[in-house]
């Protein structure tokens, strides 16, 4: 087929390299029928499956006139019927035996507008009679609807059979972002976008992905590509840095889907589109965050925060930081990019820590410290008694003192915290529910200020803070509907059991238990949950009563708390549960008397940061 010329629309350098770069990917493939197909990675082509035939069957892909084995991965489904037109997607994936040097297409998930133009390749036999390897420019005209996904109609009336599997090149940015499915009756053909990878089986779709991300990222060919629209575009992520992005991410572990899922819609903000579109990797978040509106001037983009937030989850991965400082400074969003990055804010909330360390073995009495945090490097002592006291009198001696330095941190303007770092068997006190304020009676301390409890002893073993700073740095950014797991009443599970169920889930962050620790299950899952670095524990006062159904009100609590916190992340529950304790004290339902063991590693009272009672606290 003849390359046509749009010069208003295409160069001839960009025409040029598009003809040349198809035709070195183009294979044809002999499987359930003739058809084409395209290397999208090393040793892997991509094709329609009703070119290359069922899943595990055996094709031959021809590549510069040399036939090469492969094995059909997975084929979506054949029709159940005699349609006209397979299935969504019609996409097979063929791994090749033993062939892996060779050139790739890129792949992008960017679809070009109506109207716009497009280089489509594949085996034609327009003029020959045998099928031939042809590339044309063709011409984006409409959607197709075609359930669960949609097809793209393209213009030429030399789409013929043959070029079935072959790719469908944008010349804005040099990806292929199609593949020609079929043609039409009245000339042109359909296309089927990206888009129905997703719907092939997730670790295909994965192992696709990452392979092809990991090509291109290890073998850039900037030298050899001319320069795209979309280089000197003003989009905030050009194809390059796309590349970059794309093969950083593809070295990060496996997480789950609905992981992905939380990313996306914490990362797209208003702009989220809920869909049921799946999201298998970290590449399909990136790609479908830079699909977005761009945000205003002065504003991250979607994509840039995601990457941030990345980077400060994968503090091993100092190659993702640099991608997100570079482009921030680009784009002048440097402020909320290195918030994002660092974990911390301005905003971070000021506080109280109250520490109740027992007398040696004796712990019947406790020594009382006490500091006001303002960030890491200015922590202010304003009790260390010497002498240790029973617990009456230690807790007296906190509620003396805790009112006036409420006050004193009120200069700063930020949220008030008060931390409780107390050993475990005062860690069901109801210190959230203390009357402090004579004139009003009716405020407790949990219901005007987030009030968390803290271990002792995880705080000073430096084993068990390695483990809880692993967690948190790789949970910080995700939403509870993923993180936030519930101990039943009856579970009976022993120590090793709980041990190797928390070892097994990574992204597990707060474990709602089934009442106070004192007693099993709650006390089991306390002590294993705690070294194994889980952030964040809560239950309610009410002990189990072995009551069934709606009744109980475990469940009701462990319920109630799956539905309050599915858009809330660990780093954010202390003010979650400040809220739900205010709301609670008007509705009187089951967040009323809940308590929050909540651990963020980076707030410590390090001796060697305090500064001297009465130095100045604000800059």
């Amino acid at each position: 087929m003849p390359l046509p010329s749009d010069p208003a629309q295409v160069s001839d350098a960009v025409a040029a390299w598009a003809e040349g770069h198809l035709t070195e990917c183009l294979v044809r493939v002999d499987g359930r029928l003739p058809g084409s197909g395209f290397f999208v990675a090393p040793g892997t082509v991509l094709t329609c499956a009703h070119v290359a035939g069922p899943t595990a069957g055996r094709v031959t892909v021809w590549w510069q006139g040399l036939p090469h084995p492969g094995t059909v991965r997975e084929a979506s489904a054949a029709p159940a019927n005699d349609a006209t037109l397979w299935p969504w997607p019609d996409l097979a994936v063929i791994r090749l035996d033993g062939l892996t040097e060779h050139p790739c297409v890129w792949l992008t998930n960017r679809m070009p507008g109506l109207g716009r133009p497009c280089f489509g390749a594949g085996y034609s036999s327009t003029f020959a009679p045998s099928l031939k390897p042809a590339v044309g420019l063709l011409r984006v005209t409409g959607r197709y609807d075609f359930p669960p996904g949609e097809l793209l109609k393209i213009s030429h009336e030399d789409v013929t059979q043959g070029m079935s599997g072959g790719p469908v090149l944008d010349p804005e940015s040099g990806g292929v972002w199609g593949v020609v499915k079929a043609k039409r009756e009245h000339g042109g053909g359909f296309v089927v976008p990206l888009a129905g990878l997703r719907d092939l089986a997730p670790a295909t779709h994965r192992d696709l992905w990452r392979a092809h991300d990991l090509h291109h990222h290890r073998q850039p060919d900037h030298d050899r590509r001319p320069t795209f629209d979309a280089d000197r575009s003003a989009r905030y992520v050009t194809p390059v840095e796309e590349r970059e992005l794309r093969g950083i991410l593809a070295t990060l572990p496996e997480i789950r889907a609905e992981e992905h899922r939380a990313d996306y819609e914490r990362s797209a903000g208003p702009l989220v589109k809920l869909s049921s579109v799946s999201r298998h990797d970290y590449g399909d978040v990136a790609a479908d965050l830079m699909n977005l509106v761009a945000p205003p001037a002065g504003e991250p983009p979607q994509v840039l925060t995601y990457a941030a937030d990345l980077a400060g989850r994968h503090t091993d991965r100092p190659e993702l930081r640099d991608w997100v400082l570079y482009r921030t400074g680009r784009l002048g969003v440097v402020a909320p990019i290195v918030d994002r990055l660092t974990g911390t804010s301005a905003a971070d909330p000021v506080s109280v820590m109250v520490r109740l360390r027992p007398a040696g073995n004796n712990h019947r009495r406790y020594h009382v410290t006490m500091w006001r945090y303002v960030d890491a490097d200015h922590v202010v002592p304003v009790v260390d008694d010497l002498e240790a006291v029973p617990w009456p009198d230690a807790e007296k001696r906190v509620q003396d003192t805790l009112v006036e330095q409420i006050r004193h941190l009120t200069a700063h303007e930020r949220d008030i915290m008060i931390e409780f770092i107390l050993p475990q068997e005062l860690l069901n006190e109801p210190v959230h529910s203390w009357a402090l304020w004579r004139s009003r009676r009716w405020e407790t301390l949990g219901s005007k200020y987030a009030v968390v409890v803290r271990d002792l002893e995880r705080l000073e073993d430096a084993e068990s803070l390695a483990f809880l700073k692993r967690r948190w740095n790789t949970t910080a950014r995700q939403f509870l509907r993923s993180g936030l797991a519930s101990i039943s009443c009856g579970d009976r599970r022993s120590h090793a059991a709980m041990w190797a169920w928390f070892g097994a889930q990574p992204q597990l962050s707060t474990v709602a238990l089934p009442g106070p620790p004192d007693a099993a299950p709650s006390r089991v899952a306390l002590e294993v949950a705690l070294p194994e670095g889980v952030p964040a524990l809560t239950w309610c006062g009410t002990r189990c009563q072995e009551c069934a159904g709606d009744a109980c009100p475990v469940r009701l609590f462990q319920d109630g708390l799956q539905d309050w916190l599915a858009d809330t992340r660990h780093d954010a529950l202390p003010q979650r549960f400040l809220e739900l304790r205010r709301a609670a004290a008007a509705d009187g339902h089951w967040g009323r008397d809940l308590v929050l063991l909540w651990d963020d590693p980076r707030r410590r009272p390090p001796r060697q940061q305090m500064l001297p009672p009465g130095e100045a606290e604000v800059a």
